[in-house]
C-alpha cells in the first residue's frame, strides 16, 4: 500500500459519503481507507457496509465511542501503507492529493509533507494562509514557527513506520489533541518535511448552529482539555533543548487560540468557564517577554487589551445593538460574533436567552427608552431579522476605533462594515 488513510466517524451520516467519494475519486491508486466507526448511532455504520462492499480496499474497524483521539490510534495499527494521512469524516482533499504527496514523499526522500488548506461550506471558501506559504517551501525546517501555527491534521502525511516506531499517541483530549500529536512526533524524529502546493486538503465549516452541535458548548473541561495540549507540545519542545525564543512562541499561540477560540465566543459558556479563561490569559502573559506581548495584543485589536468576565462587558459595553424585534436567527448570530463586548437592547420576549448582556424594554416608547439604555461607543439601530455575518462586530469594532473612519456617524460605520463583508 502506498497510502493509509485513517478517517474517524463518529455520527457522521451527513457528510461521510461525500468524504469516500473524494478518496474513490483520487487518481493515485493502491490506497488503505481505513474508517474507524467510534460507536455510531446513526446511519454511520451502513454508509461504511455500502462503500466496503463495493471497495476492497476499505476496511471497517469498529470500537465503542472512545473519542477522536482512540479512533485515530486504533486506525494507526491497521495501517498497511507506506505513508499515513488523517482526514476527518466531513472533510475532503482534491483528486490529485494523494498523488501529489506520494510522488513529492518520494522524490524527496521525506518522511512528512505539508500541502495546502482549503475551508469551505458556511462562511465561503478560503485559503489558509499559514499553510498556503509552508505548502510552497521545498524543505521546511522542524523549529519553523510556522507549524505551530497549522496544527490542523488533514494536510499532512508522515511515513507510517516513523509514527508507529515513535510510540507517540493522540491524547485523550477533546480539543488541540491534533497539535499535541503532531508537533511531539517532529521535535522526537526530527524529520525531514517538504512542502506540497500541489495538493489541497479541503477543511469543512460548518454554520453556528451546526457547530454547537459538534463541538458542543465552551466548557470548563474543553478549556482544560486545550491547555494539556498546549501544555504537552511546550513540554515537548522544552524536552527536545529549543531555545526560549520558541517556547516563547508557543506560550503565544496558546494565549491568541484562548482569545479567538474560546474568548470571542464567551456568551456560549458558563460563568465558571469564562473566570478560567479570563484566569489562564493573566497567567500567559506574566510568561511572556515583551516581544512576545506586543505580538500577542495583535490579535486583540477590537476587543482590546484587557479582558473580562460577562458581567464586566455587560457594565462596559463596546457596541450596543438596539432591535426591538429579533428573530430566533438573528439572535443566534448575535451570539455568534468574534467580538463578544457587546449588549443587545430589545423588546421584553420570553424565547429570548438568558445572558447578562440583555436589556429588555417595555415595547411602548421603547425607540426612546433603548436610546436612553444603550451605553456601548457605538449605537446600531438593526431589524433584528436578518442573520449577521458573525464577523460583523469585529470589523464594527476595528472601523469604530479607526483614525481614518471612527469619526463617522455610527449608521455609516454599520453600513460599511456590512458591504466590506459583503465584498469580502
Amino acid at each position: 500500500m502506498k497510502i493509509s488513510v485513517i478517517i474517524p466517524a463518529y455520527n457522521s451520516e451527513m457528510f461521510l459519503a461525500e468524504t469516500l467519494d473524494c478518496l474513490e475519486n483520487q487518481t493515485l491508486d493502491d490506497i488503505q481507507i481505513i474508517i474507524v466507526n467510534d460507536g455510531s448511532t446513526d446511519k454511520t455504520a451502513d454508509i461504511i457496509a455500502e462503500y466496503a462492499k463495493k471497495n476492497s480496499n476499505i476496511l471497517s474497524v469498529y470500537q465503542e465511542n472512545s473519542g477522536v483521539s482512540a479512533a485515530r490510534n486504533n486506525g494507526i495499527n491497521h495501517a498497511e501503507g507506506k505513508y499515513t494521512v488523517f482526514l476527518d469524516s466531513d472533510d475532503i482533499f482534491s483528486p490529485e492529493s494523494l498523488e501529489n504527496i506520494y510522488n513529492a514523499l518520494e522524490k524527496g526522500n521525506a518522511d512528512m509533507a505539508v500541502c495546502r488548506i482549503t475551508s469551505f461550506g458556511y462562511g465561503g471558501t478560503q485559503i489558509n494562509p499559514v499553510a498556503e506559504e509552508l505548502a510552497k517551501e521545498e524543505l521546511i525546517d522542524c523549529s519553523d514557527k510556522r507549524l505551530l501555527w497549522n496544527f490542523l491534521l488533514g494536510n499532512k502525511c508522515c511515513k507510517t513506520a516513523m509514527i508507529k516506531n515513535s510510540e507517540i499517541l493522540f491524547p485523550p483530549l477533546r480539543y488541540s489533541e491534533d497539535g499535541a500529536f503532531t508537533m511531539p512526533l517532529i521535535y522526537k524524529e526530527n524529520p525531514k518535511i517538504i512542502g506540497v502546493y500541489g495538493a489541497m486538503f479541503k477543511y469543512r465549516r460548518h454554520t453556528p448552529k451546526e457547530s454547537f452541535s459538534v463541538s458542543q458548548s465552551i466548557s470548563t473541561e474543553l478549556v482544560n482539555h486545550f491547555l494539556q495540549s498546549m501544555q504537552i507540545v511546550y513540554d515537548a519542545a522544552e524536552k527536545a533543548g529549543y531555545a526560549e525564543d520558541y517556547l516563547q512562541e508557543i506560550i503565544c499561540k496558546t494565549y491568541s487560540a484562548l482569545i479567538n477560540e474560546f474568548y470571542r465566543i464567551l456568551w456560549r459558556a458558563e460563568n465558571e468557564t469564562v473566570r478560567l479563561i479570563v484566569q489562564k490569559c493573566s497567567e500567559l502573559k506574566s510568561r511572556m517577554s515583551a516581544e512576545t506581548r506586543k505580538k500577542c495584543e495583535t490579535v486583540q485589536k477590537d476587543i482590546g487589551n484587557e479582558i473580562y468576565d460577562k458581567i464586566e462587558i455587560s457594565r462596559n459595553p463596546f457596541i450596543s445593538i438596539i432591535a426591538k424585534n429579533c428573530s430566533a436567527e438573528f439572535i443566534n448570530s448575535v451570539y455568534s460574533q468574534s467580538m463578544p463586548v457587546f449588549e443587545l437592547i430589545t423588546a421584553k420576549n420570553d424565547k429570548l436567552p438568558d445572558a447578562e448582556n440583555i436589556k429588555q424594554l417595555s415595547s411602548e416608547g421603547f425607540a426612546a427608552s433603548a436610546k436612553e439604555a444603550a451605553k456601548g461607543k457605538i449605537v446600531l439601530h438593526l431589524d433584528g431579522k436578518k442573520p449577521l455575518d458573525t464577523r460583523f462586530f469585529k470589523v464594527v469594532t476595528l472601523l469604530k476605533k479607526s483614525p481614518k473612519f471612527g469619526l463617522f456617524p455610527d449608521f455609516l460605520i454599520g453600513f460599511g462594515a456590512k458591504l466590506f463583508l459583503k465584498l469580502k
